[in-house]
C-alpha cells in the first residue's frame, strides 16, 4: 500500500533539479533522504527544510560513481529514515562541449560514470529496500539530449540515451511488481547545468538570452504529479521543453 507520506531518496540534492524536488516534496510533507558531493550546502538545505516543514531529513555525502559511497548513502538513510519509498537518480553532469574524437578522458570518464553507471548504482543499492517496503516508484532524470544527439555533445548524448535504455529496460524487469518507473526528460533549464559544463559563467548565461527556458521548480511539478497519480497509472517517460523550444536541440529554439 501507498504509504503517507512516503520517503523519497534524491541524488544530486544540493542544486538545480534534485534540490528543487526536495523543496517541493517538502512542502508536501514527504520524509527526504538528500545525497550530494557538496556536502555543507546540503547540510544547509536538509536543516531549512526538517525546521520549516516539520519533515525528517536525512542529508549524506555521496560519490554515485563510487559503489561503496552508494551503499553507504543508501543504507544509512534507511538506518536513519526507516525505509525508502521513493527514489529519484537525478545526480548528472555534462562536461564540455567537444567533438567526439577530441573530448578529454575526464570529461569523457566524468558523464559516462555518473550519467551511467551512478544511476545504475543507486537503482541497484535502493531497489532491495524499495522491494521490502512493498511500493515504490524510480524516477530516472534523463533529458531531451537522450532522445537527439547534437554536435559536441556527442558522448552527453549517448549517456543520456543510457539512462533512457535504463528506464525502459527496468520499466520492463518491474513489470508486476508495486514499483513504478518514470524517466523525466527536459530540454533547456535555466540551472546550474550550463555554469558546470563550461565552467564560464559569461558564457552559461548566454546559453539561454532571451528564452523563457524551463526552471528546477518545472521539472519538480512533473515529479510531484506523476508520484500523486493513482498506483495504476504509471507514466513511462515524460519529455519536457519550455515554449521556446521546439526542438530536441537547440535546432529550433525562439529568443524574444
Amino acid at each position: 500500500m501507498r504509504p503517507e507520506p512516503p520517503i523519497v531518496l534524491i541524488t544530486g540534492a544540493s542544486s538545480g533539479f534534485g534540490e528543487s524536488t526536495a523543496r517541493l516534496l517538502a512542502a508536501e510533507g514527504c520524509h527526504l533522504a538528500l545525497g550530494a558531493r557538496r556536502k555543507d550546502r546540503l547540510k544547509n538545505i536538509a536543516l531549512e527544510l526538517s525546521e520549516k516543514f516539520g519533515i525528517n531529513v536525512f542529508d549524506g555525502e555521496v560519490d554515485t560513481r563510487d559503489t561503496a559511497s552508494v551503499r553507504n548513502f543508501v543504507d544509512s538513510a534507511v538506518a536513519h529514515l526507516g525505509a525508502i519509498h521513493v527514489v529519484i537518480a537525478n545526480a548528472g553532469l555534462a562536461s564540455g562541449l567537444h567533438k567526439i574524437w577530441e573530448i578529454p578522458d575526464e570529461d569523457m570518464e566524468a558523464m559516462l560514470r555518473t550519467n551511467v553507471e551512478g544511476v545504475v548504482k543507486t537503482i541497484r543499492a535502493a531497489l532491495p529496500h524499495i522491494r521490502s517496503a512493498g511500493w515504490g516508484h524510480i524516477f530516472f532524470v534523463g533529458s531531451t539530449a537522450g532522445h537527439q544527439t547534437y554536435e559536441g555533445g556527442g558522448v552527453y548524448s549517448a549517456s543520456k540515451h543510457g539512462v533512457k535504455a535504463l528506464a525502459h529496460a527496468l520499466r520492463l524487469e518491474l513489470c508486476g511488481e508495486p514499483i513504478r518507473v518514470t524517466s523525466i526528460d527536459p530540454g533547456m533549464a535555466k540551472t546550474e547545468f550550463a555554469l558546470v559544463r563550461y565552467k564560464d559563467q559569461a558564457r552559461a548565461e548566454s546559453l539561454y538570452e532571451g528564452m523563457d527556458t524551463l526552471t528546477g521548480a518545472d521539472i519538480a511539478e512533473c515529479v510531484r504529479w506523476c508520484l500523486e497519480l493513482p498506483d495504476y497509472v504509471n507514466i513511462d517517460e515524460m519529455i519536457v521543453k519550455c515554449r521556446d523550444q521546439a526542438s530536441h536541440t537547440m535546432s529550433k529554439v525562439h529568443r524574444h
